[in-house]
């Protein structure tokens, strides 16, 4: 048995939290529709969908107790929101949000 990644660990349980949390934000508390929130953020509008049903991302209470990643969050999606973080960035700013957590 090989050695894994640490991206890898993080590609399967902190990437979709970080994309679920950043995607509630942008629809619940800056009140983007589903279907713009996916094209600020580069993926899909379904996706967006199963975020908010929590059957992608599931684990999103898993890092409640990690203030600076909720800030984190915050964060992003405020930038995301006022235009200043473009879809082909998101990917490096997720990466940052998963380094946070190990």
């Amino acid at each position: 048995m090989g050695m894994i990644c640490r991206c890898e660990t993080a590609v399967k349980t902190v990437l979709p939290v970080a994309r679920a949390s950043v995607a509630r934000k942008l629809v619940d508390s800056f009140g983007f529709s589903q279907t713009e929130a996916a094209r600020r953020m580069g993926i899909s509008q379904p996706a967006i969908s199963q975020y908010r049903k929590n059957i992608r991302g599931r684990a999103a209470g898993s890092f409640a107790g990690n203030p600076a990643f909720a800030q984190a969050v915050g964060e992003l999606a405020k930038r995301i929101a006022e235009g200043s973080v473009p879809p082909k960035q998101i990917p490096e700013e997720l990466c940052r949000l998963c380094r946070m957590t190990q």
